[in-house]
């Protein structure tokens, strides 16, 4: 299926023999294996769920899922709806928006992608990944629905999470769209109370268009008619294609321009900043990050619980909330002296990288990068590289099937040095270090949980 002349992932059905030879594979050999007993653990839902992207890979069309939704008795009815697109900066922006209503005393539901190390974490509740006894109850509630077609990894997840956050006592729900937004599950909901749009670039172009104009039709996708838009960091094709959708939506739009942000001081694990939301209103944060790029993700949630006009949101619980935010992966120290960072496209590496050079070190700073196959990668190996901001640079196969391989890096960094897998590259650099040294980390999330894995090994 093509729009506009873009691959997009496919929105149709899945035929009803198409489903028959799913139910005769291992995708539902839990039930044989239950003999009509639905009591599953949870570590056997997570393996079901592992094993959808086999079988079925294929959207449905968001009639099909508002049809899957209504049979779930639209759970989302009767709750305030925050829904977050962009390139990059989505989880943090809904990360720092949950911690604020939670300090503000008003409960929230997350949902966000990816996961790092347990699928639990894509599924919050003011703040806390759920159980898992929610998470197998809401697994057989959306399994016991399936009828003419199956729900896709990301669907049957995010079906599942508006199941949890049914069952709980909850006024709103922050949602982060996957990879788009026009198409994207999670914008099967119609009434929005709030959109956010993080800055745009070029990203899973494969499905969301060659140009920026593209891309960013596909993210605008999330807006609605008379629903406010807050907005940062945009090129100048993309605001003006916000600025034009919110004018045809009769839709107000909030601009965070980087005038209203002023760092007052950057520590080894902290920044202190403020953020001018009115003439007369400054907020002042600090947060517990060596992330620079996260200064414009708590600005942007600043603005956005400001203009939620709930009573509730005050300046001090702002300030409590971003104070206490820890979002992992995004320049984590994970131990001392190694410091991880899920950055996976070019925007993203370009705000790796001055973060890394506004770290102070008095020694030499390594770096460590994977990544996979279907990312620009030869373009953020040239930006890693770019002002010698790193005394060697290693790359390294993730252990994962979709990983560049050593022959992909022999071809996109020809002099660096090229190792078989994440292990004898991080066992490398470890050798390497010295007293003041720092190791970094990059490339795809997926790294997160193998690092962790080996540094507690």
């Amino acid at each position: 299926m093509s729009l506009s002349g873009k691959k997009v992932p496919p929105g149709s059905d899945i035929s009803a023999r198409t489903l028959q030879s799913l139910q005769s594979t291992d995708l539902f050999s839990l039930n044989d294996s239950h003999n009509g007993d639905e009591t599953f653990s949870y570590l056997e839902c997570e393996q079901y769920i592992l094993k959808i992207p086999r079988f079925t890979t294929e959207k449905h069309s968001l009639t099909d899922l508002r049809r899957f939704l209504s049979g779930l008795g639209d759970p989302h009815r009767g709750k305030k709806i925050i829904h977050v697109a962009g390139t990059n900066g989505k989880g943090s922006v809904c990360a720092y928006l949950q911690a604020i209503f939670s300090a503000s005393g008003i409960s929230a539901g997350l949902f966000t992608s990816p996961h790092l190390s347990s699928m639990r974490e894509r599924i919050k509740i003011n703040g806390c990944i759920c159980t898992e006894e929610e998470f197998v109850a809401a697994f057989l509630t959306v399994k016991e629905k399936i009828t003419d077609f199956h729900p896709t990894f990301f669907e049957f997840l995010f079906l599942m999470a508006m199941v949890i956050f049914d069952k709980t006592d909850i006024e709103c729900l922050i949602l982060e769209t996957g990879l788009g937004g026009r198409l994207d599950a999670t914008n099967v909901i119609e009434d929005k109370d709030l959109t956010i749009i993080t800055p745009i670039s070029y990203d899973h172009m494969e499905y969301l268009g060659t140009t920026l104009k593209e891309i960013a039709g596909e993210k605008a996708g999330i807006m609605r008619p008379g629903t406010p838009l807050v907005t940062s960091g945009q090129e100048a094709e993309v605001i003006d294609l916000l600025r034009d959708r919110a004018a045809e939506y009769d839709s107000p739009i909030a601009e965070i321009n980087s005038n209203a942000i002023k760092i007052n001081k950057i520590a080894s694990k902290t920044i202190d900043f403020s953020y001018q939301y009115r003439y007369d209103i400054i907020v002042r944060i600090m947060l517990t990050t060596k992330a620079l790029y996260q200064i414009e993700n708590a600005s942007l949630a600043i603005h956005s619980a400001l203009i939620f006009n709930d009573e509730r949101i005050s300046i001090d619980s702002i300030k409590l909330g971003l104070g206490q935010t820890v979002w992992p992966g995004r320049m984590e120290e994970i131990e001392t002296g190694i410091v991880i960072d899920g950055a996976h496209n070019e925007a993203g590496i370009s705000a790796f990288v001055t973060s890394v050079k506004a770290i102070p070190c008095t020694g030499r700073k390594f770096l460590l990068f994977g990544g996979v196959r279907e990312k620009r990668s030869r373009e953020m190996i040239t930006s890693l590289k770019k002002d010698g901001v790193f005394t060697e640079i290693i790359t390294c196969p993730l252990n994962n099937p979709r990983s560049l391989t050593p022959e992909d890096f022999l071809a996109l960094f020809p002099p660096g040095q090229i190792f078989t897998n994440v292990e004898s590259g991080l066992a490398y650099l470890l050798k390497k270090k010295q007293a003041g040294d720092l190791i970094f980390i990059t490339g795809s999330l997926y790294l997160y949980d193998e690092i962790k894995t080996l540094l507690i090994r």
